[in-house]
């Protein structure tokens, strides 16, 4: 590669795992000190690089960023700059255009400090902080709950307001001034700010000063002079996202063969298939009811084509009569975000191998490490205990009810672990640190039964004092720590058919079991449909015929858990039965069936946690809509607002986090709430993903084993 052809600030970049971020200076490209990282100065531009240290590799996210007041010139050449470092770079980075207040997740994310807009820029001489200047005079206004920016006002009273807080920066001093009717989840993040300016800027020399509304000391009065009647907080509720954009997606391929733009449609509406996508072209996945749009690269797309993918975006923009806050993203081909991937059904990455059903991806907001699964380090381990949902080895004690119209019926302790499909239980675990009440619903359960097996739910956690832990669990979605609490027996789920003594009709006299095992080596036993499709090599199956004879059948993944398990529902079904290994299967196996078909014969996948890493969302239903407002980066305890409800996706469950003084209103909304969540999912999630409602102060290991460093003693 010739050098001469590039910046020389380009050899830096992206050298190690990171962040690196540039000022465009008189249209040249000037490093930014690292204590200044988050400030930014609203007459400019900037190039900001985030490296991470991936498999293969690195892998790169390249934002410009551009201020409200930026120029024409500077805009412009952040734009070359970007499309000449990606091909520095190899075309491997996904790129991102920023634009003052409505930046993306994962650009605010860098900066946990939250981002500072500052006055002015370098055409006006202003230059990143001279640390430990205490001559500073600024005004910061402090907004937002989950993203937090502080932007450079004029530093006067008619700059302030009730609902928000304000920093006064008098550089020896630091005032973090409160309004009256800001809460305390806005204060923390604003006295986050100020001790980044006083650590960051003042190198620990200025002294942090916390006033209230209606107590300014007189030092501050003769800076702002005397204080009027200030104007109450404003509302910017209409700023976030709204959740019911977040399933409207078109897909459009470009081309500019002829020189001049040319964009055709290619699906209408979402999930599309990857089959779309041509690595001989450039398409544009529109999602702007969300306000994004996506530009993909094909790898053999003209190379043209491929450097003008972000100025294809802002025209496509222009053509489509969207507002120019639009955020934009151009991916290469094979270097997708899980946000991108989200809109595709049948997403696969090159070196994926199929899952057992379909595999889904979100947007990558941490990476997190995988723990093998040993129950005799759960109670050390929150990680593990989260990641293979288990909040201990299910050595509490078991009580199960049967749903009936008239309340809940006890079961047979020696019918426990068999469950029906025309049926809803609710099984409450005792443990140490708690209780669980499972509500298991069967795929056939009546609309009835299912209303009143949330009712009962409801009714058995009042009396119990209103702090179990409730997981709504449907038929074939089970979590690993229900399948554990029947010790060594696996759990058998028949298909239809009720235990309740009037409903039971005969079993059909042919029967087919599927017998899995999961990661933490625990069994689960499911009748299924009896057809050939319903193999699947990774497992093993029971195959009852009518004289209570069959074929236990071992697919080529199966394990020797698996074959045990098949032996136990044998022996429960009352049945005889001889085992065949897959590929030496007799006539009458087959003829039982329906005859031979094409069934699942990929490995399964050991772990989707790649592809669906955690997200924690602030749910609201203030404005008479569900709102619902992403926190950004690796997420901690402090992000948990203890005024409002929020919800954890984990992919293979979701968490409903109640604080203690969210309101009545939204406290009722929050099932429905994760409802809609899952509804409106882009990739059509799965409608049983099991849904926990947990309350501040009572978390199980599975919820805060998600959270680094968890403090059980804070609240």
């Amino acid at each position: 590669m010739a050098q001469g052809l590039y910046h020389e600030e380009f050899a830096r970049a992206g050298k190690r795992g990171g962040l690196q971020v540039w000022r465009i200076e008189k249209l040249e490209l000037v490093p930014v000190p690292e204590s200044a990282y988050g400030d930014f100065y609203v007459g400019d531009a900037y190039l900001v690089l985030h490296t991470t240290q991936a498999s293969r590799g690195f892998t790169y996210r390249l934002h410009f960023w551009l201020g409200k007041e930026c120029t024409q010139d500077e805009s412009t050449a952040a734009a070359i700059f970007t499309v000449q470092m990606d091909d520095y770079l190899g075309g491997k980075p996904v790129q991102n255009r920023e634009l003052q207040g409505y930046e993306s997740t994962d650009f605010v994310g860098y900066f946990r400090g939250g981002l500072k807009y500052k006055a002015g820029g370098v055409a006006s001489g202003f230059n990143h902080v001279l640390t430990n200047d205490l001559t500073a005079q600024r005004l910061l206004h402090v907004k937002g709950r989950r993203v937090v920016r502080a932007t450079e006002v004029p530093l006067s009273w008619d700059s302030f307001n009730k609902g928000d807080c304000f920093i006064i920066d008098l550089g020896a001093e630091i005032y973090q001034w409160c309004g009256s009717s800001c809460n305390k989840y806005e204060r923390l993040k604003a006295s986050q700010v100020a001790t980044g300016i006083r650590d960051n800027e003042r190198k620990g020399r200025s002294q942090l000063i916390v006033v209230e509304e209606g107590s300014e000391p007189s030092e501050l009065i003769q800076v702002l002079g005397k204080k009027p009647e200030l104007r109450d907080g404003e509302d910017d509720d209409d700023i976030k996202a709204d959740i019911t954009n977040r399933k409207m997606a078109k897909l459009y391929m470009v081309s500019d063969a002829s020189g001049s733009m040319k964009v055709s449609l290619v699906a209408e509406e979402n999930p599309f298939s990857m089959a779309m996508l041509l690595s001989e072209e450039c398409f544009i996945l529109d999602h702007g009811a969300a306000k994004q749009i996506f530009v993909w690269k094909g790898k053999d797309a003209n190379p043209q084509e491929r450097k003008a993918a972000m100025k294809t975006a802002e025209e496509f923009l222009e053509q489509m009569n969207y507002s120019t806050n639009t955020q934009i993203q151009v991916l290469p081909e094979g270097g997708e975000t899980p946000i991108f991937k989200q809109f595709f059904k049948d997403w696969r990455d090159r070196d994926q191998s199929d899952g057992f059903g379909k595999v889904y991806v979100t947007e990558k907001v941490a990476h997190i490490k995988q723990i093998p699964f040993d129950a005799s380090k759960l109670h050390s381990s929150p990680q593990m205990a989260a990641q293979h949902h288990m909040v201990d080895d299910g050595s509490g004690k078991v009580e199960i009810w049967r749903v009936e119209n008239n309340g809940r019926v006890e079961i047979d302790p020696k019918s426990y672990g068999e469950f029906y499909g025309g049926d809803c239980y609710i099984i409450l675990y005792t443990y140490p640190r708690g209780q669980i009440i499972y509500t298991w619903q069967g795929a056939n359960a009546t609309r009835d039964e299912l209303t009143t097996s949330a009712f009962l739910t409801v009714q058995l956690d009042r009396s119990l004092g209103g702090q179990a832990v409730q997981i709504r669990v449907s038929q074939g979605k089970e979590p690993v720590h229900l399948l554990s609490l029947f010790k060594d027996k696996p759990l058998i789920i028949y298909k239809n058919g009720t235990s309740k003594k009037e409903g039971q009709a005969p079993a059909p006299p042919t029967r087919l079991f599927q017998v899995r095992r999961n990661l933490a080596s625990i069994t689960r036993i499911m009748e299924v449909d009896v057809d050939a499709n319903s193999l699947n090599s990774n497992d093993v199956f029971v195959l009852k015929l009518r004289q209570n004879n069959g074929y236990i059948w071992i697919g080529k993944g199966a394990t020797q858990e698996e074959e045990k398990g098949a032996e136990y529902v044998a022996s429960i079904l009352k049945c005889k039965t001889a085992a065949i290994q897959e590929g030496e299967e007799p006539e009458e196996f087959w003829n039982s069936l329906g005859g031979k078909k094409e069934y699942q014969t990929s490995p399964l996948l050991e772990s989707q946690a790649e592809d669906h890493p955690p997200r924690l969302y602030g749910c609201s239903n203030k404005t008479g809509r569900f709102i619902i407002e992403e926190v950004p980066g690796e997420f901690t305890q402090d992000d948990l607002a203890e005024d409002d409800v929020m919800l954890l996706d984990t992919w293979e469950q979701i968490f409903i986090w109640i604080g203690k003084d969210a309101n009545e209103v939204e406290k009722a909304e929050s099932l429905k709430s994760a409802k809609i969540y899952l509804e409106t999912d882009p990739s059509g999630r799965d409608k049983r993903t099991p849904i926990v409602i947990i309350k501040q102060g009572h978390e199980p290991p599975t919820f805060t084993g998600w959270f680094l460093g968890w403090d059980s003693g804070r609240w």
